[in-house]
């Protein structure tokens, strides 16, 4: 059977619709489109801010008094060990203790001034009984300390400077037969006039603390309320009470150093200085008490970073703060600090001070009774610390000096002290920092107070930063079937790098295109930069990280502050000249406004940038 050719014409293009419905719901037509005719929130005019602006009553320009700009304007800066307060048009700011003494009932148990942190083999009569701390195994302590001797030694061969094998035992073998020397008060030009509580004393602040004869048999205890970028969960039950004493510490220095009458604070306004990489928990609360209890009339915050370039005349820079119990990184561009680029490390000048404590007692350090928990001693160590510790090579040679101790109740004592490359091994901790031991640190040190509530405006303060996950790449081992990829704590691994690491994986998180710029301008602050030779060891530990992984890289460059401006206070500076400009009237907090938005204000009212979330 054969098939024929059948030609089939085209259908019609549309079916023929049947009819019958296929739901019972009866479906409305659409409604005209019409243009929406509301404006609200379209301008910016109508928000908040702007009208706070229109409400303010503006003096007659004659009424107007002839003042300084930012002769009204607090510059706060506080800290882990001091506290730097000054009117903005102030050359220098007043540098005070951050510490307070106040009474308690017999019954309180003191905690210990000096968390011990290191993996040494130092002497039990030397610690605290109170302290948290298992000593390290003596072969790990040894092998730490040869590590850094052996890094030293490299260095003076490359620079052709003798180091001698024995000269630590010669310096030990001179301070065995030291004897004391009693220095007569009639003589003694620095003579401590120890004071004793009274019964009416309830507190005592700043450097009046350090003169207190006994404070434990006082009946006072001694209390740093800050530590690192949060407050010191160590000294206090609770949070209102830390912010108790800072409050009391803040009003009776600016009442008594600036002579600013408490009754006037609500005609003056204050500029907060906050860490770069900062606590939200602490920063809303230091607002708060700024604001409500404080009764300032508004707030403006400042990072460190930022604060320290403008401080040092700069506005695109690399900045390294070396503070006492921590040190942060961050890159700040065309004064914008880069929140990418934050490192925040777990070291500072107080483990320096704690290093050269326990290196001077392997050598026969002469003064047998010091205690680093009592306040005379600590700061017999502190004054040691910027007299003979140095990171110039140059200057490794054995040395005698002089130092003084001057205890309550009895006469001043004079010592002799020989040393040899201990004044360098010390501060090259912060380049070898696998000698402190940081999981003491996080023990004593425990984050408490969670308050999840807070909404930081998206901030992300407390998110690792890209340059932390930088830092920590190495630690990720590649997953593979049947492995789960290993859960770290990225910002304390992070915090354990060495100084001149840190820095470069900084300057890595700002982009390939940024990392010449950022390193050719490196510039340290803080007081350990205050060490001989510092900058020298920065810079030359850099070069031979970034040269051979940077190309065409012309010059890195590591400066510090001028001769003529502290360190230590070049952030405070900076701030002083940030709070005086036209553009910071933007930037202000008012009660109103943070009662309304609390730490909203600072998505829309502060110059902090929002960092890139990568976790």
């Amino acid at each position: 059977m054969t098939s024929a050719n059948v030609d089939i014409p085209n259908g019609p293009e549309t079916l023929p619709e049947a009819p019958l419905r296929q739901s019972q719901l009866h479906i409305p037509p659409a409604a005209p489109f019409k243009n929406a005719a509301s404006n609200y929130l379209k301008h910016d005019h109508q928000t908040l801010w702007s009208r706070n602006v229109r409400n303010l009553v503006k003096e007659p320009p004659g009424l107007v008094e002839a003042t300084p700009r930012g002769s009204d304007i607090i510059v706060i800066h506080p800290g882990s060990r001091w506290i730097r307060i000054g009117r903005a048009t102030d050359a220098f700011p007043v540098s005070v203790p951050h510490v307070l003494a106040r009474k308690v009932s017999s019954n309180h148990k003191p905690a210990p001034q000096l968390i011990r942190v290191l993996k040494t083999n130092a002497d039990e009569d030397a610690m605290d009984t109170d302290e948290i701390q298992e000593i390290a195994n003596p072969a790990e302590v040894t092998e730490c300390i040869t590590t850094i001797r052996a890094a030293l030694r490299s260095r003076m061969d490359f620079y052709r400077i003798l180091y001698e094998e024995d000269g630590s035992n010669g310096a030990s073998e001179f301070n065995e037969g030291i004897q004391t020397e009693e220095i007569d008060g009639a003589q003694d030009v620095y003579k401590v006039d120890w004071v004793t509580g009274q019964p009416d004393d309830a507190f005592f602040i700043g450097h009046k603390v350090f003169r207190l004869a006994d404070p434990a048999d006082s009946g006072y205890e001694v209390r740093w309320p800050m530590y690192n970028n949060h407050l010191n969960t160590r000294y206090y039950t609770s949070r209102q009470e830390a912010l108790s004493d800072i409050e009391t510490m803040w009003e009776n220095i600016i009442t008594q150093e600036l002579g600013i009458p408490r009754a006037k604070f609500k005609n003056h306004s204050a500029v907060l200085v906050i860490p770069d990489f900062f606590d939200k928990q602490t920063v809303s609360h230091l607002v708060d008490m700024l604001l409500t209890q404080l009764d300032f009339k508004r707030v403006c915050i400042q990072q460190e970073g930022l604060a320290a370039c403008v401080g040092s005349g700069l506005t695109t820079a690399c900045i390294v703060d070396i503070g006492a119990v921590k040190t942060s990184v961050s890159c700040v561009e065309d004064g914008i600090l880069l929140s990418d680029t934050r490192m925040l490390l777990d070291y500072g000048g107080d483990d320096i001070t704690e290093f050269l404590h326990d290196l001077l007692k392997e050598i026969k350090f002469p003064y047998k009774n010091i205690k680093l928990n009592r306040l005379y001693d600590l700061h017999v160590m502190d004054d040691l610390k910027a007299r003979l510790c140095t990171l110039s090579e140059a200057d490794v040679a054995a040395r005698a000096y002089d130092f003084f101790v001057r205890a309550p109740g009895k006469v001043t004592e004079k010592y002799l002290l020989k040393a040899y490359d201990e004044t360098i091994v010390a501060p090259m901790c912060i380049f070898e920092p696998k000698i402190i031991d940081f999981d003491s640190k996080k023990k004593v040190n425990p984050k408490r107070w969670d308050l999840s509530n807070i909404d930081d405006g998206d901030l992300g303060s407390e998110n690792p930063t890209p340059a932390m996950i930088i830092s920590t790449q190495h630690l990720l081992q590649p997953m593979g079937e049947g492995r789960p990829r290993p859960n770290i704590d990225v910002k304390f691994e992070a915090g354990k790098l060495p100084l001149d690491v840190a820095i470069f994986n900084s300057v890595r998180a700002a982009g390939n295109e940024k990392i010449k710029k950022f390193l050719q301008t490196v510039v340290v602050v803080g007081g350990t930069s205050l060490i001989p030779g510092a900058v020298h060891a920065l810079e030359s530990r850099l070069q031979a990280i970034a040269f051979p992984l940077v190309p065409n890289i012309e010059r890195l460059q590591v400066l510090t502050t001028h001769p003529d401006v502290d360190p230590r206070v070049v952030a405070w500076k900076g701030v002083s000249i940030i709070s005086k400009l036209e553009s910071l009237s933007d930037l202000w907090i008012t009660k109103s406004e943070w009662d309304i938005l609390g730490m909203r204000c600072l998505r829309e009212r502060s110059m902090i940038d929002r960092p890139t979330v990568l976790m």
